[in-house]
């Protein structure tokens, strides 16, 4: 097992940050691969970060950031104790944050909150592994979103096990103010499945209440990207974001539910839904099932709905209470092209007779 330590060079006439990695044999403990590939990781992502000091984008707070990621390392790399180690990255990972949005312009996320009851500490949401949180027991906790793709939207994977009521808040949080949004998840008992997360959310507010020691929650964050496939036909239950491939379709949603229930398109184009595209839709062939809506919102009972696809993009199935099925079957639809006004073919035969 092997330890690290961090150099933090600015000599005289150097305008480039850089890190160096030593490694040294670790003689107080012993930590699990996983963790200790974690600590890697982290060091070789700071080893090619290079800030070129004299560039416009540097400035006193990102040296700050920069800093206080490297300190991170070094005790991460030196902690003696699994939970020293974890709490180190955690910190880390933070810095690393805040120091991509001010270099891109972006919104700078504060820290996320301690609880609010004195004496008790702090939650540690930091699991090794990146754009991984958890956490156990009862009560609030605020999770820094750590996006794959910043200033992208992305994929939440939640899993909860347990008793006892469960929410999921997104949040802003940023150095300009403090907003939090309706919830995402709200349920009780166990829960596993995807929810579309938008652009703007730098936290997560994760509640859980009468669900004791019993109850663990994990979030994941990766890229749209990594969203199952949609085939033609699609059988599945409770939230889930689908990627889907193909050109101008039909989709037909089967489903009986308990809750109410909403499908939403979310343009692959512009990564935006229907009310904010801008996207001009195909021209659909006259009797194409439905209108240019790109979202079904029902209740209760069993349903057979249908909703136009009109190019690639991304399907976001909101089930509120978890627990009911659904059915997708996608039937694509022939646009053929645009013809030549008459007029157009009028002018083309008057030039060739000249």
């Amino acid at each position: 097992m092997v330890g690290y330590a961090v150099s933090f060079l600015l000599g005289l006439g150097v305008n480039r940050l850089f890190v160096t990695v030593r490694r040294r044999r670790r003689t107080t403990v012993e930590l699990r691969a996983s963790l200790a590939q974690s600590v890697t990781d982290f060091g070789e992502e700071l080893a090619r970060l290079e800030l070129d000091v004299s560039g416009p984008d540097v400035t006193l707070a990102v040296l700050d950031e920069y800093r206080a990621a490297l300190e991170a390392y070094d005790r991460a790399g030196s902690a003696r104790a699994e939970h020293d180690v974890l709490a180190a990255l955690q910190d880390g990972r933070a810095a690393m944050i805040r120091l991509g949005a001010r270099r891109q312009g972006r919104p700078v996320p504060i820290d996320a909150l301690p609880p609010a009851a004195p004496g008790r500490p702090r939650p540690l949401t930091a699991t090794g592994e990146r754009h991984v949180s958890g956490g156990r027991g009862d009560g609030s906790t605020e999770v820094l979103i750590d996006r794959p793709e910043p200033g992208r939207p992305a994929l939440l994977e939640i899993d909860a096990t347990g008793g006892g009521r469960f929410e999921v808040k997104s949040m802003t949080s940023t150095e300009e103010g403090t907003r939090t949004d309706e919830a995402l998840i709200w349920t009780y008992g166990e829960y596993h499945g995807r929810r579309h997360l938008p652009v703007d959310p730098t936290h997560l507010l994760v509640t859980a209440d009468s669900g004791g020691d019993d109850r663990r929650w994990s979030v994941r964050v990766a890229p749209l990207s990594a969203a199952t496939v949609l085939t033609p036909e699609h059988r599945g239950h409770g939230d889930e974001v689908l990627r889907y491939d193909g050109g101008p379709a039909v989709l037909t949603v089967q489903l009986r539910t308990t809750y109410p229930r909403k499908v939403r398109y979310l343009c692959g184009r512009c990564l935006t839904f229907r009310s904010d595209c801008r996207c001009r839709p195909p021209a659909w062939p006259r009797g194409t099932p439905r209108d240019d809506r790109f979202e079904l919102e029902y209740g209760w009972g069993a349903g057979h709905y249908a909703l136009r696809l009109p190019r690639p993009g991304f399907l976001v199935i909101q089930d509120q209470g978890g627990d009911g099925a659904w059915y997708l079957t996608t039937q694509p639809v022939d646009i053929p092209p645009p013809a030549l006004p008459a007029v157009l073919g009028r002018l083309g035969r008057l030039g060739r007779r000249r």
